[in-house]
Order: C-alpha cells, then sequence, then structure tokens
C-alpha cells in the first residue's frame, strides 16, 4: 500500500508541476462531501451482510489544472488532488467503518460560466476497524486485513453559487479489497451518493483559452511486468506463508479518439499462492498462467486508465475461463510507465498488483 500511495503522490505532483515559470498559478479547490448508499451482493458469501446503507463523509484537498504543461498531459482541464473519505457501514459489530486517504484525477468533459461535468479516477489505501476472525469475528467474509486498498470511480456535476462556491452533486462506485493479500478477500463493492459544496479560496475561477491539438490515429506497443506479495493463510496442518505473483503482459494497440484506445495482448503469470495451495493439496496440476488479452484504454495525456477482459489459455489450477484487469499507468518519460492493476474475477478480487513498463 506504501509503494501504491507513493505512485499516486508522484501522478500528482508532476500534475501539479508547482515549480513552473508560468505566472498562472494552479488554484486550490477545498471540498465537503456528505455521502449515503447501498452495498452490492455481488456474491453469495456476502449477501447475509448487504442489507444495511453506508454513509460518510469526504474532505477533499485539490488543484484546479490550468497551467500549459497540465494541458498538454491531459489535453483538457482537469482536477487533481487527495481526499479523507470515512464511512460507516451501518453495522458496528461485524463490519465497522473505513478511514481512506485517496489520490485522484478528474478531467472535466463540459465546461461553461457556471456549469462543469467531470469523471474520477482514484486509488488509495484504507484502515478498516472491524475484519474477519474465525473466532471473534467469522461473519465479515468482506475484510480479513485491516490495511486494505480502495479504487473509485465517480462522476461530478458542479453548479456554481458565486465565485467561491459551487454546489456539487456526484454519484461514485467504490471497491475496497486486500488485492487477494490474504483470504476470505470477496471486498465491497459499494455506490455512493451525494451533495456536497466546493469552495475555492482564491475567488473567481477563469479557463483560459487553449488550443486542442488535431488528432491523429497512432499505433502503441506496450509491456509491463507486475508483482505483489500474497498470504496464504494457516490451517491445522500448515503454517501461514507470504508468497510472490509476478507475471508480464504485452500489448499492441491502437487509438481510435483523443480518449480512447484499443488493443490486443498476452499474459504470463507465475502465481505462487496457487503454488502452495496445490502443494498443500498434493496435486499435480501447474502454477503457471498465459492467458490472452483484449483491452480498452481510457486516455488523458500520460495518463491511460485501461480495462482489459482476458481469456485463460493455459491455467490448470483455475477454474474459470474468464478474468478482468483493471489498471492506471503515467508515462513517466518517452519510454517508462508505471502504475497498479487489479486482477478480478466478476466482482472478487483476484490479486493486486504495482506495475512497471515500457513503451514503443
Amino acid at each position: 500500500m506504501i509503494r501504491s500511495l507513493f505512485l499516486i503522490s508522484f501522478f500528482i505532483f508532476n500534475c501539479l508541476n508547482l515549480s513552473g515559470q508560468e505566472e498562472l498559478k494552479n488554484p486550490v479547490s477545498i471540498a465537503f462531501k456528505p455521502q449515503f448508499g447501498l452495498i452490492l451482493p455481488h456474491s453469495s458469501k456476502v449477501e447475509h451482510l448487504t442489507y444495511t446503507n453506508p454513509y460518510g463523509l469526504e474532505l477533499e484537498y485539490s488543484w484546479l489544472m490550468l497551467k500549459e504543461n497540465n494541458w498538454q498531459q491531459c489535453n483538457c482541464y482537469s482536477k487533481a488532488g487527495i481526499s479523507f473519505l470515512y464511512v460507516n457501514y451501518n453495522n458496528p459489530k461485524i463490519v465497522g467503518s473505513s478511514y481512506s486517504l485517496i489520490g485522484f484525477a478528474e478531467p472535466f468533459f463540459i465546461r461553461s460560466n457556471s456549469f462543469l461535468f467531470s469523471a474520477r479516477m482514484g486509488f488509495g489505501a484504507s484502515f478498516l476497524d472491524k475484519i474477519y476472525d474465525s473466532e471473534t469475528n467469522p461473519e465479515n467474509t468482506f475484510f480479513s486485513t485491516h490495511i486494505s486498498f480502495i479504487a473509485h470511480i465517480d462522476i461530478n456535476a458542479y453548479y456554481k453559487l458565486t465565485d467561491k462556491y459551487s454546489l456539487m452533486v456526484y454519484a461514485k462506485y467504490n471497491h475496497i479489497s486486500n488485492g487477494g493479500v490474504k483470504k476470505p478477500n470477496y471486498g465491497m463493492n459499494f455506490p455512493m451518493f451525494g451533495l456536497g459544496l466546493n469552495y475555492y479560496p482564491s475567488g473567481k475561477i477563469v479557463f483560459p483559452y487553449r488550443e486542442k491539438k488535431e488528432f491523429v490515429p497512432e499505433y502503441f506497443y506496450n509491456i509491463y511486468s507486475f508483482g505483489m506479495v500474497k498470504k496464504i493463510e494457516e490451517n491445522e496442518y500448515f503454517s501461514e506463508e507470504t508468497t510472490f505473483v509476478f507475471g508480464l503482459y504485452g500489448l499492441a494497440g491502437r487509438t481510435i479518439s483523443k480518449l480512447n484506445g484499443f488493443s490486443i495482448g498476452l499474459e504470463y503469470m507465475n502465481d505462487g499462492a496457487a503454488k502452495e495451495e496445490i502443494l498443500r493439496k498434493g496435486l499435480s496440476d501447474d502454477h503457471q498462467i498465459f492467458s490472452g488479452l483484449i483491452g480498452h484504454h481510457l486516455l488523458f495525456g500520460k495518463f491511460d486508465f485501461s480495462q482489459y477482459w482476458g481469456t485463460y489459455i493455459y491455467a490448470q489450477y483455475e477454474s474459470r475461463n474468464f478474468y478482468q484487469r483493471y489498471s492506471l499507468s503515467y508515462q513517466f518519460s518517452k519510454y517508462v510507465l508505471v502504475g497498479v492493476t487489479l486482477k478480478t474475477h466478476g466482482d472478487v478480487a483476484d490479486s493486486f498488483h504495482i506495475l512497471l513498463g515500457l513503451s514503443f
């Protein structure tokens, strides 16, 4: 989680670039965002815990990206910052509450004198005060580690009240899990909705005119390495083991608009957790995995939010045929990419990884 937060912080620092020579400054924005939601029953293993309605409060500190170098990175105006999100799951004895620190990027799609519409992508770390325990809390099949990660995608609408205040309406889709580090790891999917207030200390915000680049379709070729630790819990015969999952995936793709691209690729994974489970069960299956990928890329300058559909080509130990992979990467230089990625089977997180890639 520390490495993930470092990457998010690095992305935001690069977006801000406060040491630039332009006189124009990126104005600060502060938001107060109460919210209310529901928990989705994505698995029969968690259905008994989805009858409550979570509620919470998000406090946000961010910057509007108005400088020329920020525009070039996104080819749009955007917002970047950090937020603290508290959520009470309305089930204090079993599920408790979460406390999350999140880094986010938020491009604006519609702008007028009084109205803004945007989408937001965020990653961060969460502290959970109630987790699974086989003796004291066996019903909590959502969470098994106090420290987990949170990912969310939002849509936001801003209506200007005065030069300093805007009313916000937002819808959020949140996912919290430990990324497969320790089981049970069903995680939680919980949409939240709210009405909040946004404050600009500097007063009236003026978006300078920037000329958009003409779109030219391009091919891209990326290769990524990924890895993360994964714990196998103890039982009456074996002690708890810490294993390592690592792999590679390569892509060939093409942009079809300023914001969209598609790709195909291949993935190899060496799953140390599967190897340990095979050993414990006395099986002869192979723990190595080969897959095919089809991906969609949502592109914002140097940021790439990718969604992949994976099909297992060779996976002796896997009982499923398909999986999904979600990745957020940043082009650190002409050739180097850094980011994070999450592999899931439907709504159940399989493993969370740190990404390091090359772009050609």
